[in-house]
């Protein structure tokens, strides 16, 4: 990743080129003049126990195995998967407060003196032979940043056709081919495959800047099958490849080998010390090498097809990458599927007018939607176009990926919601399993998981998941092994350390002033801090019929760059592994069944989980729902609006906001009762850092308080923490505790980051909420009208 530094920047350049609709047709890359009909365009439409393939055996060495092997595989595999024993490693946490190194001041599990017990650096102490020997054969040139073998002067790989690369099509009986090869497009293309000719569906010239276009061909396949083919443009021609293809199994069963963020060409600072700096021939070179580790170990799990979570290569206009990156068979032999990671949109910095539409020329996304796409002209004339959401289905499963770079949630809500009406309707009944992917996790335990971007990520894409009913969220970006439990929306009221897992008197949690840096959230006046999502009380590794959307957060593949755990023990979290190891997981669909099994290298298994599905269930997603009551939540919003706030422009907004954030919650018609029950919680908490003026002493009842009232575990271990702020102050202050109905729900809510948004809340009818006097009358009034929500 690019220092974090330069996220806010990046995100505002996302921003502004979303919201100023810069998406002429004419720039558009999504629907070539020569693709046929048949390609979907989603802005278009109206609209029994079985073994799970799911671990290794590390002694095992051959593809190739014989019937009676994979047999004795598959006990191995299901006795792995259900006598897992949960044997993490944890590490004292680093006391100290920064660490140069890596440009963070979080704190983290990895010290510099602690780290040669880690995956990475057993890659650094064992590099590659063939790397140690260019880089003395250079003097270390290969390896130098900015040095002749660096950036733009990396060595490109320049045969007359490369990076031949084999995705899924619409489903499981179709597959797509592309294919570079060098000069101006050639009308006389084609893929002989299985003995026919296939003339492109779409052919384009690419930014390379060894004068390449791209080209793409459509096929139909049956499943289980193994294809010969090779592709031709003019006088080149490529070898001869087999595509190896899995037929479906019982009930549908098929497995994906699920990775993450390969980065081809990164690094940090162990790195460099070793003489390997981001971007130079020798890192790609070595990140190569460490990442054909990884694919050959998931090979053996024998996937129908592969997934990668996106920031496949450092910088996507140094095409080299890309190249080392799609160096490898697997490419060929197997179907892989990716999604566009932040780094996919990065070009040279050089060079800002540099033609940057790599990730489409490589890859074909079936499905593909201008939702969520980035499409305009530079100045000079060259195209910047990143892909939009797409989506295609496997067996019973419905496979949607969004590019997470447009962090407008509408549009990936419009996506969702078209897809799911479109291919539901194809399929012609329920899918059994609804996955969504895409590269910026929402929930993480590294350095990422309080970024801006993240937070708001957090906010306002679990809501969209819970509503259309996904099953399970895959992520990369944090480079680090996270997996939540059941997650149902809406904001909770914990304390710090319930939150967090740490004390608030630590120093690493960064707190100033009632706000902490670490995890960029606001600590309320009661203690309690207000966070997104409430993680459901199931099993840790397996339950049936739940509600909810799990999140998996995979660590780099490649081993190219590890980042440093600052939440492993946050209120989301099920497991988490901080011991900097190259991991895949295997994910196992079928009608009745989800699984995964996360490997290392060696195929030893760190993590499981297993979700299964009734028939009655998956005909019926939502028989496990309850009739929501929200009268508690109603009378205690009712309670706050008889209060009277300090007439302090910040004051009045605080208070504001509280009774907004509950009444959202109030008249929302998709509210889980957890939800509901979590606003009562987030309502006091909030009310908590606001001063009431003194006549409200009648309306208040200091024995009781919300908290208190709904049986709240977080209560238990509150630590006051108090904000030096100092209020003006025009009248005597009371102290605020409202009473509330009893209930035994456990208390949740959702989170009061810096991110939260104040202003222009349609429930209310309340915008820009600050200092206007009109609105302080209204607040000390007491007549925020309650609208039901009529969406």
């Amino acid at each position: 990743m690019l220092m974090k530094q330069n996220n806010k920047l990046v995100v505002a350049l996302l921003i502004a080129g979303v919201t100023s609709a810069v998406f002429p047709a004419t720039t558009s890359f999504a629907d070539d003049a020569n693709v046929e009909s048949k390609e979907m365009i989603v802005d278009d439409v109206k609209t029994n126990e079985t073994s799970d393939n799911l671990s290794l055996d590390s002694a095992q060495s051959s593809e190739n195995n014989s019937n009676e092997d994979e047999k004795s595989i598959n006990k191995k595999i299901e006795k792995d998967f259900f006598e897992f024993q949960d044997d993490e490693v944890t590490f004292p946490k680093n006391e100290k407060n920064t660490r140069e190194s890596d440009g963070t001041n979080k704190f983290n599990r990895a010290t510099e003196t602690e780290r040669e017990t880690f995956g990475e650096d057993k890659n650094v102490t064992n590099i590659d032979p063939a790397v140690s020997k260019k880089l003395e054969e250079t003097n270390g040139e290969y390896g130098k940043k900015d040095g002749a073998y660096a950036n733009n002067n990396l060595k490109a790989i320049t045969t007359d056709i490369k990076d031949v690369v084999v995705n899924p099509g619409r489903n499981e009986n179709e597959v797509a081919i592309t294919w570079f090869a060098k000069g101006d497009v050639n009308k006389d293309s084609r893929l002989i495959f299985d003995g026919k000719a296939y003339t492109p569906i779409r052919s384009r010239k690419t930014g390379d800047s060894n004068g390449y276009s791209t080209y793409t061909s459509l096929v139909s396949i049956t499943p289980g099958k193994s294809y010969k083919y090779h592709v031709e443009t003019g006088s080149y021609k490529s070898k001869e490849y087999t595509l190896k293809t899995k037929a479906l199994g019982k009930n549908n069963e098929f497995n994906v080998s699920y990775f993450g963020d390969p980065q081809i060409g990164s690094g940090d600072s162990v790195w460099s010390a070793a003489g390997l700096d981001k971007n130079t021939q020798a890192k790609i070179e070595q990140d190569k090498v460490d990442f054909a580790k990884t694919l050959e170990t998931a090979k053996k799990t024998d996937p129908h097809f592969f997934l990668s979570m996106g920031d496949n290569v450092e910088i996507a206009g140094y095409e080299a990458e890309y190249d080392y990156f799609l160096d490898n068979d697997m490419f060929r032999e197997r179907i892989f599927s990716s999604v566009v990671g932040n780094h996919e949109t990065y070009i040279d910095p050089e060079d800002s007018t540099q033609q940057n539409t790599t990730f489409s020329d490589h890859f074909y996304l079936p499905n593909e939607s201008n939702l969520g796409s980035i499409s305009r002209i530079n100045e000079d004339g060259t195209p910047f176009y990143i892909p939009g959401d797409y989506y295609y289905t496997y067996g019973d499963t419905l496979f949607l990926n969004i590019n997470s770079n447009v962090i407008d949630s509408n549009q990936h809500k419009a996506f969702i919601e078209q897809a799911i009406a479109q291919a539901t309707k194809d399929h012609g009944k329920n899918f059994s399993w609804k996955v969504v992917s895409f590269h910026h996790a929402p929930y993480s335990t590294a350095t990422h998981t309080s970024d801006v971007d993240i937070l708001l990520r957090r906010k306002e894409l679990v809501k969209i998941f819970n509503d259309n009913g996904i099953d399970v969220v895959l992520n990369g970006h944090d480079h680090i092994y996270a997996r939540t439990g059941q997650m149902v929306a809406g904001e909770q009221a914990l304390s710090f350390v319930d939150a967090y897992g740490t004390e608030p008197s630590d120093e690493n949690a960064g707190i100033e002033k009632g706000f902490s840096k670490t995890y960029n959230n606001k600590i309320y006046k009661n203690g309690k801090v207000i966070v997104d999502g409430i993680n459901l009380d199931y099993d840790k590794y397996e339950v049936t019929n739940p509600r909810g959307t799990m999140f998996l957060t995979m660590s780099t593949s490649a081993g190219s760059k590890y980042y440093n755990p600052i939440g492993e023990d946050q209120w989301f979290v099920v497991r988490s592994l901080d011991d900097r190891s190259q991991l895949f997981s295997n994910l196992t669909f079928s009608k009745n069944h989800f699984s995964l099994v996360t490997m290392d290298q060696s195929g030893k298994v760190v993590d499981r989980y297993r979700i299964n599905k009734t028939d009655e269930f998956i005909n019926n997603p939502n028989m496990n729902t309850t009739k929501v009551s929200n009268d508690k939540l109603e009378a205690c919003i009712n309670q706050a609006k008889n209060l009277k706030p300090i007439s302090d422009n910040e004051n009045v907004s605080l208070y504001v906001d509280a009774i907004q954030s509950a009444e959202t919650v109030l008249n929302s018609k998709t509210a889980s009762q957890e939800e509901v029950d979590a606003a009562i919680g987030a309502l006091q908490t909030r009310l908590s850092s606001v001063e009431f003026i003194e006549e409200n002493k009648d309306n208040i009842d200091n024995k009781e308080n919300i908290a208190d009232k709904t049986d709240n575990k977080a209560d238990k271990n509150t630590t006051k923490v108090v904000d030096n702020k100092t209020s003006k102050k025009s009248k005597k202050v009371a102290t605020t505790s409202i009473k509330a109905p009893k209930s035994n729900k456990k208390i949740a809510s959702k989170s009061s980051n810096k991110i939260a948004n104040k202003s222009n809340n349609p429930k209310t009818g309340i915008g820009a909420l600050t200092g206007v006097y009109a609105t302080l009358s209204l607040a000390s009034a007491g007549l925020f009208a309650s609208k039901k929500n009529k969406n």
